[in-house]
């Protein structure tokens, strides 16, 4: 029975739960307040794979997780994978991830850190902990690893995994990605022993891999562990959520800048609106509820961006991104100062920039193929005019606009300044 008001009911009243293992236990273990019996913070974590520069807005999902752990008195444990991101989580792959050096993954683990640092209370009793798993995992030898975990493990069982299942069916499983699971079910009981750590959150794709580090904690500590996983993020059209044209959302402003990031969120379907408040904000219900009395769509979708931008670039990007986006809304090119900006040198111009390579160079095309697509597609305004010539130079001359740039507009709403350094 599902306590009202606690953590978990908190969760599944924002449909933020997918499965539980033992929930009645987990219930009751929180019932009885947030510490052991040794008087110990129970703690809950998140495991981040580095194989990217920054993380994304899907791992934004699982950090406000964590938050809602910390506000409601759990240890948050960011674990980032130094040890298992030279590997790759094969879920959700038809094919290896490729691997990155091991300066590549001490790089992105810093920036990982860096960008996780602003989601939580950092003075609070329970201030969150960061991790990585090459600190425990690295020293083992590979016999070390087979006798203490491996031996838990069942091929058979790894086998059941859907991921794994499917992938060895077609061929492309390997030993080295067969393996995963363990390391994952071995950093589970690893931060059990060593941080009080009863809980892991995952997406639910990762259910069996959640899974299987409660069950090995029950089986060799006969410690109480659970697994909780959250729906897979998914638009209303049926589609992974957190991608724009190919390319993820990134939570580095220099990945993804602060109007683009609000962009993305203001471009969201109606139907997906008040997910991303429950998903990605910390207002409560009723605050929500209250938001959603205003019959303006467009004005429930633009609180909604701005809330988020706020949470991940800080009030005063947000505000920037909010107002340059009511100029755009309405029509008006308006004060562009804000908008995405991108640099090129005079030696480009003389050396035959063209307006393909440009879209490229800008991001607002990921190739010159999609980037022709969109000039022979009538999608291009160049300096408030319909483009159509995707064999056209750029003149110095583009440049001598109200705003001292071209302005590129792709679609309705996407704006793009380019300026002549």
């Amino acid at each position: 029975m599902t306590a009202k008001g606690s953590l978990i009911s908190k969760l599944r009243e924002r449909g933020l739960i997918a499965q539980i293992s033992h929930e009645e236990e987990l219930e009751q273990l929180l019932a009885k307040g947030n510490k052991n019996e040794k008087g110990l913070i129970h703690a809950a974590y998140c495991g981040f794979d580095p194989t990217a520069a920054s993380l994304h807005v899907g791992n934004l999902a699982a950090l406000m997780l964590l938050r809602r752990a910390q506000n409601a008195g759990l240890q948050p444990i960011v674990l980032f994978g130094g040890a298992t991101g030279m590997i790759g989580d094969p879920t959700g792959r038809t094919d290896m991830r490729p691997m990155n050096s091991k300066e590549q993954i001490s790089e992105y683990i810093e920036n990982f850190k860096n960008l996780a640092k602003r989601y939580f209370d950092l003075k609070a009793p329970n201030a969150p902990i960061f991790v990585n798993n090459n600190d425990w995992i690295g020293p083992m030898s590979w016999i070390d690893f087979a006798r203490n975990v491996g031996c838990h493990f069942t091929v058979a069982r790894l086998l059941s995994a859907e991921v794994n299942r499917s992938r060895f069916q077609e061929g492309g499983l390997t030993f080295m990605e067969l393996g995963y699971q363990l390391l994952q079910s071995y950093d589970f009981l690893h931060l059990y022993q060593n941080y009080n750590c009863a809980i892991q959150f995952g997406g639910d794709d990762q259910w069996s891999n959640v899974l299987g580090g409660a069950d090995l904690i029950r089986r060799v500590a006969s410690g109480k562990a659970f697994a909780v996983t959250t729906p897979l993020l998914v638009g209303s059209d049926g589609k992974k959520f957190g991608k724009t044209a190919g390319n993820a959302v990134w939570l580095d402003p220099k990945m993804t800048s602060p109007y683009d990031f609000f962009q993305f969120f203001r471009n969201v379907h109606d139907a997906d609106i008040l997910k991303m408040f429950n998903v990605f904000t910390l207002l409560e219900k009723e605050q929500i509820d209250k938001i959603f009395e205003n019959p303006n769509i467009n004005e429930v979708k633009e609180r909604m961006a701005f809330e988020i931008t706020q949470l991940v670039h800080g009030e005063s990007e947000a505000m920037k991104a909010l107002e340059t986006s009511k100029a755009l809304f309405s029509g008006k090119s308006g004060d562009l100062s804000n908008a995405p900006t991108t640099e090129v040198e005079k030696s480009e111009i003389e050396a035959g920039l063209d307006i393909l390579a440009l879209l490229v160079k800008c991001k607002l095309s990921t190739s010159r193929g999609e980037a022709r697509k969109l000039v022979q597609g009538n999608g291009l305004y160049f300096n408030g005019d319909k483009l159509t010539d995707f064999t056209y130079k750029i003149k110095e001359i583009d440049f001598q606009t109200e705003h001292n740039a071209i302005v590129l507009r792709k679609g309705k709403k996407d704006y793009h300044l380019v300026r002549l350094n």
